[in-house]
């Protein structure tokens, strides 16, 4: 079986098709196998339980640095200038909120949360029913639309980008580099061109913020950015340029690719196999918000998060892990674990599936994940109402990104049906 699941994990990590459409059974094999798989250059934590003593586990640091086992592995093959890159991406990743540890994470996110309050997040909730109706309103009478590349993408990007008062004309060019910095997530560390092209887009994306929040300070901008121009800490602290950058940078991303994710392969899960589960919330809207935790839990969009160990060697679930070893927290299989889930391989719509991981654990945890939760509900509630008739368009084939560690559908043409 092990050299079964060895062979699996090879075409996962090389973005097969099919098992990134459908990782379910390799993470089934995992499990049983035990809370903890040794493979090549990382530990693999599938199990509930074990995920979440590593995701709250006090020397647990961000796994994307120069000193973790990955990148030891891998640095030989490359040469001058893409070390020169990988290092400097590395120098990035760990200034952002989720890249940070220790006492730069908790400083980062207590500034960043005194401007993402509940009060700020719950008076958004016309702004995104008036986005989603705004994006929807010239696809109306269509019978055919790519639900994606016309409609979902637009929604969260839209909103994220009127929170920080960037211009929404600039948002195919801004989910542009947000695209490629999200890939770089999971990606294969020796893929030269990947390095490449993350280095680009992450450089020419903080060069446009810089340039933005020159222009911004001093003047008048929305709530939520001059809640952020101004964030102050406990002790007078303020965020720095770099810090501001960083902020931003991780908001932009994960603001809108994840929440499109979420909703994609939710309303592909739906209208695939589970056609009685949507049937069901267009006669009773009111199991949507139990829903979207449901899909979190059965097709959220997060894989896997890379963890490292500490400074010294340590146990995971009773497994000896090496110092500054790379750690693959398997979020998505731990979502499925049979122990902690009756019937985990299910999608129940009226389960109670709160205690997810999807949006991970710990002091990491997802700091927009109210936000993504309201969004998915807008989106779902929009198009049970008006279209309950919606299916994928007849012959259509649904794809997903070549992402390991986000999983989300590339494509999904849709035929509306008639408006209620």
């Amino acid at each position: 079986m092990t050299t079964t699941i060895d062979k699996q994990l090879t075409r996962f990590f090389q973005a097969d098709q099919e098992l990134i459409a459908n990782p379910f059974n390799l993470y089934r094999d995992l499990r049983q196998t035990g809370p903890v798989y040794l493979w090549q250059d990382r530990a693999l934590v599938t199990h509930y339980d074990a995920c979440r003593q590593v995701l709250n586990a006090p020397q647990t640091m961000q796994g994307l640095s120069i000193r973790g086992s990955r990148y030891r592995e891998i640095i030989s093959q490359l040469g001058e200038e893409d070390v020169r890159r990988l290092v400097e991406l590395f120098e990035v990743w760990e200034k952002r909120i989720s890249g940070a540890n220790g006492e730069q994470h908790r400083r980062l996110r207590r500034l960043a949360q005194r401007a993402f309050t509940p009060r700020v997040v719950s008076q958004m909730d016309a702004q995104v029913q008036a986005t989603i109706d705004k994006i929807l309103d010239p696809l109306r009478g269509q019978d055919e639309i790519e639900f994606i590349g016309q409609f979902m993408y637009h929604v969260p990007l839209i909103v994220v980008l009127e929170m920080y008062d960037l211009p929404t004309n600039d948002r195919e060019k801004i989910r542009n580099w947000a695209s490629a910095v999200g890939r770089f997530i999971g990606a294969d560390l020796s893929d030269t061109d990947t390095i490449r092209q993350t280095y680009t887009s992450v450089f020419e994306l903080r060069h446009y913020l810089s340039e933005f929040f020159d222009r911004k300070r001093g003047s008048q901008t929305t709530e939520l950015m001059r809640a952020l121009l101004d964030a102050k800490g406990d002790e007078q602290d303020k965020f720095a340029e770099n810090d501001l950058i960083s902020v931003l940078t991780q908001m932009v991303v994960a603001g809108h690719e994840t929440t499109t994710h979420l909703v994609s392969n939710s309303v592909a899960t739906l209208l695939g196999d589970h056609r009685d589960q949507w049937e069901l919330l267009c006669v009773k809207p009111e199991l949507i918000p139990g829903a979207v935790e449901e899909l979190l839990r059965y097709c959220g969009p997060a894989q896997f998060v890379e963890k490292l160990t500490g400074e010294v060697d340590t146990s995971i679930a009773g497994v000896d892990v090496g110092a500054l070893s790379t750690v693959s927290v398997f979020l998505g299989a731990a979502n499925r674990d049979e122990a902690i889930y009756d019937r985990a391989d299910t999608l129940d719509i009226t389960r109670t599936s709160k205690g997810h991981l999807a949006f991970g654990f710990g002091p990491h945890h997802c700091l927009g994940a109210a936000l993504a939760r309201m969004e998915a509900i807008a989106v779902l509630r929009t198009f049970t109402e008006r279209f309950p008739d919606m299916e994928i368009a007849p012959g259509a084939k649904v794809t997903y990104h070549a992402n390991r560690a986000h999983r989300g559908v590339a494509r999904l043409p849709v035929r509306l049906g008639r408006e209620r």
